[in-house]
């Protein structure tokens, strides 16, 4: 199972960044939307290479 099982360690996973509505491209329709003001895009490091996220929680 992986990272989807709920045991797996994520603590060596690298923290998300935010990143500035400048910095978001191509836009394909993210200036359409009316982002709350106090929205952020969190993201990997490099939004060109880190094009997939996978994301975790801990529900209880």
């Amino acid at each position: 199972m992986g990272w989807m099982s709920p045991d797996f360690n994520d603590d060596y996973w690298p923290n998300a960044v935010v990143h500035s509505e400048s910095a978001v491209s191509p836009r394909d329709g993210y200036d359409q939307i009316d982002w709350d003001s106090q929205a952020r895009l969190l993201w990997g490091d490099d939004l060109e290479t880190d094009n997939t996220l996978l994301c975790r929680t801990i529900i209880q």
